[in-house]
């Protein structure tokens, strides 16, 4: 253990249940807008009729399950993390450098995505999909890169000791966020991808 792990206090109880409860405010309220975004989506599908549209340029279906099983991994492997560190154990930062590289891979994906559809043409102002496709994921995408700026600095407050079971209330909500961000790719996958 470094020396800044043995002089950093240890939580007290109350301070990771407020630290917690933050999380979760944040989180429902990032919820309810989110859920906005998607009701949005619903109504404006439901009144194109056909989904998707004929005659359009579709994100690569192959592309996106593959980033999608890559956030899933990164997800396991901060879950797994989290366990680790609260329990004090071996594999802590590995598990979580290993969700932070899985991470970054899923926003390279996702950009792909972006990439691919633009140089076939369609970007979103083409139509109700595409706007609606770039819009969400773009949104999506502006979370995602705050998650891992959090990821990150979680990594690097792990390697000098200031994060463990000592102080592991911002290990979780940071955990928690990301494993946010990750239910709302899959509803997002789901409602262009699969349905």
């Amino acid at each position: 253990m470094t020396t800044l792990a043995m002089d950093t206090p240890r939580e007290d109880p109350r301070s990771r249940a407020n630290a917690t409860l933050g999380m979760i405010f944040f989180i429902g309220s990032w919820s309810m807008a989110f859920g906005t975004l998607f009701l949005s989506f619903l109504i404006l599908r439901e009144r194109v009729g056909t989904w998707p549209p004929p005659g359009i340029v579709l994100p690569s279906f192959p592309m996106a399950t593959v980033a999608t099983l890559v956030l899933l991994g990164s997800s396991v492997a901060v879950h797994a993390a989290v366990k680790r560190g609260r329990a004090d154990a071996g594999g802590f930062a590995g598990l979580w450098a290993l969700g932070t590289v899985l991470g970054v891979a899923f926003a390279a994906l996702q950009s792909w995505l972006w990439f691919d559809l633009l140089a076939a043409g369609s970007g979103p102002q083409a139509g109700t999909y595409e706007s609606l496709f770039f819009g969400l994921t773009w949104v999506h995408a502006a979370h995602v890169v705050v998650a891992l700026l959090a990821l990150l600095w979680i990594q690097l407050g792990i390697r000098t000791g200031r994060y463990g079971a000592h102080r592991i209330s911002t290990v979780q909500n940071t955990a928690m966020f990301w494993h946010f961000m990750d239910v709302v790719w899959v509803v997002l996958y789901l409602g262009f991808f699969v349905f």
